[in-house]
């Protein structure tokens, strides 16, 4: 996420507020960037500044940086005692989500998150406050696992509705949890939402998938929670992340979910982000999209004649077949997208999803498309 690092005054406690350089008076939610401290101090949260004006100012947040933000008006901020300014909900981007969680039960060996066993839902629910909803937002809630503190998570979507009635929520879970039924169908009551449940199937043998996942009997807990959601129908996407465990079985997989889980409304084809546990496991799992070309194009072929809605995310365009271009989207969140120096000669740069800034290797065969 973006982040700048500086000095603070008078700060103990996180700070939220929406980032502006407008010194507004009639709204205190505001944290403020600006040259000069103004004599109505009380009007902002905490200021952001570039100079030494500090000391004269007992009574108010300061963060003292030494360059300009490249934060965008209406950016919700987190400014932390040590200094750190975060950007937590871009007001622009349609990727924004609610990180409630570190703590997960699974041990995905591709799972890009660090894990830090700490949840955030108190402070998701206080961000909360100064977020604009509106019909055309999409929210995110996802972690580790979301599911892990059902009551939390039910309490984060109540809020969400109050502010936002009929709000699109997608929840990233491995569903594992949804066994429960009682658990399911609460979150069914929601009924004010709009909820896609993002799932992942990595193979469509039990075996397989839980060895990705490091868990026995996950296959068969996640396939519950499958059918637990069907009960009720709620709108559910399978989430397949591409490794070198299960490219050769992309078609086998879509075959599965056709026979098998005819109810699933989407499913999202998933290139790696070398991150977290893909980096420590890089060797094992790693494969670039290049090798994959054919194997893909077959498992959205087999998605098309089952008339099952299919996409292929965060995988370039240049390492994609040309059959399935239309079918890759412009996916990585804003916060961690970025191009290499190679993509600026590339014509189709602007509707491609690019490379993931997070990951530590990217592929040598990036080119750009002319």
């Amino acid at each position: 996420m973006k982040n700048i690092k500086g000095k603070t005054f008078n700060i103990k406690n996180n700070i939220y507020g929406k980032f502006s350089t407008k010194n507004n008076i009639f709204n205190r939610n505001r944290i403020v960037y600006c040259e000069q401290i103004p004599f109505l101090k009380w009007n902002a949260k905490a200021f952001i500044v570039n100079n030494d004006e500090t000391k004269a100012h007992k009574s108010v947040g300061i963060v003292q940086v030494d360059k300009q933000t490249k934060f965008n008006e209406g950016d919700i901020i987190k400014i932390e005692p040590n200094g750190s300014c975060t950007v937590v909900w871009e007001n622009n981007s349609p990727h924004n989500a609610f990180y409630v969680t570190d703590i997960c039960n699974s041990k995905c060996i591709m799972c890009p998150q660090i894990v830090k066993g700490c949840s955030r839902y108190d402070e998701c629910i206080e961000l909360l406050k100064y977020i604009d909803l509106n019909n055309h937002c999409s929210i995110g809630i996802t972690g580790g696992e979301p599911t892990l503190e059902p009551n939390k998570l039910i309490t984060l979507l109540k809020q969400i509705s109050k502010k936002q009635r009929y709000a699109k929520i997608h929840i990233l879970t491995n569903g594992r949890k949804l066994n429960d039924i009682n658990f399911v169908k609460k979150l069914a009551a929601l009924e004010e939402l709009d909820i896609t449940y993002g799932i992942p199937i990595y193979s469509n043998i039990s075996d397989e998938h839980d060895n990705i996942t490091g868990i026995n009997g996950s296959f068969k807990q996640t396939l519950e929670g499958l059918y637990n959601l069907a009960k009720y129908r709620q709108k559910i996407e399978i989430r397949i992340v591409i490794m070198r465990q299960n490219y050769q079985k992309l078609k086998e997989i879509a075959d599965f979910i056709y026979r098998n889980l005819p109810f699933v409304v989407h499913i999202a084809y998933m290139g790696l982000e070398y991150h977290g546990n893909a980096e420590i496991n890089y060797e094992k799992i790693a494969i670039d999209p290049s090798e994959y070309q054919q194997e893909l194009y077959e498992a959205i072929k087999s998605c098309v004649r089952y008339n099952i809605n299919a996409d292929v995310y965060n995988v370039p365009l240049c390492l994609a077949d040309n059959r399935i271009e239309n079918f890759c989207k412009d996916s990585i969140s804003t916060w961690k997208k970025t191009y290499l120096d190679i993509c600026t000669e590339c014509t189709k740069k602007d509707v491609c999803c690019g490379v993931f800034a997070t990951s530590f290797k990217q592929s040598n065969f990036i080119k750009p498309i002319t």
